[in-house]
């Protein structure tokens, strides 16, 4: 018997920000990490996102090639001893209206798949928490002493969550045509394509473009904007006014 699926993102649309930014600045925090590498390569792009003059996208890309190479040479327990930390700190850090998602697929007996371009360590932690099923993420890859080699296997594009999906179906036999995905950016229009039931959470503007120049995706994908305290959902067919990038 086929089996009902909800794949989730996590940053930017479980948890409220990114677990590798939040790891990358516990170690500069903690001077394992020299903070000038944060503020030179990082902080500029950050500030053109925060004034709305620059893509979350761009910074978030930059942010985890510059991870990735800074971290090369570091002990895994060190890694991993931080990665603890952010987890207990932010685990609650979440979107309320994906949290009761999660809490809805799960007391309906759906099988729940967290996909992220974090770091493995963090994912399958994070991905424990809230009960998921599996947890597919980017592996990071230690040598025979322990120590990160600067490699990595990704998870934030489109292509591998695809294939993260497809093999998921093969392994559990899933029904794609009645599952769900949630998603916030570009990196996950393809787990919106292998669904019946999309949903974009506080979408960027890349991703609703996407969305919306798919004739299929406009039709059956849902927006879900939570503000403070209220969540606004509608559908991307229903919507009736013009949307701009900033």
């Amino acid at each position: 018997m086929t089996k009902r699926a909800a794949f989730f993102d996590i940053d930017g649309t479980l948890f409220r920000n990114s677990l590798l930014i939040e790891h990358f600045l516990k170690l500069t925090q903690a001077g394992i990490l020299d903070k000038s590498i944060w503020t030179n390569e990082i902080g500029p792009l950050y500030e053109k996102y925060e004034n709305r003059s620059g893509a979350y996208e761009d910074y978030l890309d930059k942010a985890a090639l510059v991870y990735q190479h800074t971290m090369k040479g570091l002990d895994k327990e060190i890694i991993y001893k931080y990665g603890d930390i952010v987890i207990e700190e932010n685990k609650n850090k979440v979107y309320m209206a994906t949290r009761k998602a999660v809490e809805r697929h799960r007391e309906n007996g759906d099988m729940i798949f967290f996909i992220s371009g974090s770091p493995n360590f963090l994912v399958d932690q994070f991905a424990k928490f809230y009960g998921a099923t599996e947890s597919i993420s980017t592996n990071y890859v230690f040598d025979e002493k322990n120590k990160f080699t600067g490699k990595v296997n990704p998870m934030w594009d489109g292509r591998s969550k695809l294939s993260a999906i497809m093999d998921l179906n093969e392994r559990y036999d899933l029904d794609l045509d009645k599952s769900f995905s949630y998603g916030d950016t570009n990196g996950d229009i393809t787990m919106f394509q292998s669904v019946g039931h999309p949903f974009a959470i506080n979408p960027s503007f890349e991703l609703i473009e996407k969305l919306y120049s798919d004739k299929d995706l406009r039709e059956k994908a849902a927006i879900i904007i939570e503000r403070k305290d209220v969540n606004y959902t509608f559908k991307l067919k229903d919507l009736m006014v013009d949307f701009k990038k900033f």
